[in-house]
């Protein structure tokens, strides 16, 4: 069974706040998923790909910062 990720998990996941993800879920940016009780979840694989392929609209300057963060923060992880 695939890994599913909460608001909480994916805050850790990718070191941001509950704001940057409510703004990403809000506004359709990021691929998500609402159980039955309002709870949003996240595919931890569909995070990984949307991180590293989606391309930033150029006039969305919250969304380039967001994932430019990330970006870098989970590339030190990484290393």
């Amino acid at each position: 069974m695939e890994s599913l990720l909460t608001v909480e998990r994916l805050m850790t996941h990718l070191n941001l706040k509950r704001s940057q993800i409510d703004y990403l879920v809000n506004n359709w940016l990021i691929p998500h998923f609402r159980l039955p009780n309002g709870e949003v979840m996240f595919r931890a694989s569909e995070i990984e790909i949307w991180l590293f392929t989606c391309s930033v609209p150029s006039n969305n300057r919250k969304l380039r910062k967001i994932l430019n963060e990330t970006r870098m923060w989970r590339c030190k992880q990484q290393d």
